[in-house]
C-alpha cells in the first residue's frame, strides 16, 4: 500500500507560483509508477476555501483539475479540513468522491489503527480559537452568502494574513503534538498523523509500553515537502521534478 500525506500548501490564488508547484505534484502522481493508492489532504491546502464562495474556483483551478486527474486515474482522497479550508462543498464530496471531515478521522493501514487530523484541535491559544470561531461562525457564513465573491476573497485575504503560523509557536504546538499522540498511542492508536504546525516529523513515540508513530508532512508552501507510506514506512520527502 502506498498513501501519500499532503498539508499546509497555503495557495493564495492563481498567480501564486506555489499552486504551479502543487499542481505539478499532483499531477506527477498520475503517473503508473508513482501513483498512490490514497491521497490524504490534511488540511490548508488553500489559504482560504469555503464551498459557499464561488471564487475560489477559479483562483484554485490547475489544482482542482490535478485533483481531478488523480480522482480519474483511480486514487482515492481523504480530506481533513484545516483553520483556512472548511465547508468544503460538493466540489469535493461530489466531483472528486472525496471523504471529508471537519476534525478527525480513523483509518486502518495494513492493519494499524492511524489516527488523522490537521491538528488544530490541539491548539487551545486564544488566538486560534477566536479565528476558527470568526470563519465557522452564522455570521460569516452569513457573509459569505450575501457579499459578493470578490469582497469575500479580500476580507478573507486580509484575515488569512493575520493567522500566519509563528514560528516560535510551532515549536510549542510541536511538543504538544507529541504529547497527544502518545495519549492516542495509548488508547491503542498505532499511527498518529498531524499537520498544522509545518514541521515535518516521523518520530516513535511510547506510551504505557506501547510504541506508535507519530508524523506531520510539514508544510508543502515553500518548501514542498510530503509525507509518504510505503514499504511499511513513513517517511518525509521534497518534491523535486526533474
Amino acid at each position: 500500500m502506498k498513501i501519500i500525506f499532503i498539508a499546509d500548501a497555503h495557495l493564495r490564488g492563481i498567480d501564486d507560483p506555489n499552486q504551479e508547484n502543487l499542481a505539478n505534484f499532483l499531477s506527477w502522481l498520475t503517473t503508473e509508477d508513482k501513483r498512490p493508492d490514497k491521497l490524504v489532504l490534511l488540511g490548508d491546502l488553500f489559504d482560504f476555501w469555503t464551498g459557499g464562495c464561488s471564487v475560489v474556483f477559479d483562483h484554485y483551478k490547475p489544482v482542482l483539475d490535478a485533483l481531478l486527474r488523480l480522482k480519474d486515474a483511480g486514487v482515492k482522497i481523504i480530506y481533513l479540513e484545516g483553520n483556512h479550508d472548511f465547508s468544503m462543498g460538493s466540489f469535493f464530496t461530489k466531483d472528486l468522491d472525496a471523504k471529508v471531515f471537519t476534525s478527525s478521522h480513523e483509518i486502518d493501514i495494513e492493519g494499524k489503527r492511524t489516527f488523522l487530523a490537521h491538528g488544530d484541535i490541539c491548539d487551545d491559544s486564544l488566538g486560534y480559537r477566536l479565528w476558527r470561531w470568526l470563519i465557522r461562525s452564522i455570521f460569516f457564513k452569513m457573509l459569505i452568502l450575501i457579499l459578493p465573491d470578490k469582497t469575500t476573497w479580500k476580507i478573507a485575504k486580509k484575515l488569512s494574513g493575520n493567522s500566519r503560523r509563528n514560528p516560535i509557536r510551532s515549536r510549542e504546538l510541536e511538543r504538544r503534538f507529541k504529547s497527544f499522540a502518545r495519549g492516542k498511542i495509548a488508547l491503542g492508536f498505532d499511527n498518529v498523523i498531524l499537520a498544522h504546525t509545518h514541521i515535518p516529523a516521523v518520530k516513535v513515540e511510547v506510551a504505557n509500553k506501547r510504541k506508535g508513530t507519530y508524523a506531520n508532512p510539514g508544510s508543502f508552501e515553500g518548501s514542498k515537502k510530503y509525507l509518504q507510506y510505503a514499504d511499511g514506512k513513513f517517511r518525509v520527502k521534497t518534491f523535486s521534478k526533474k
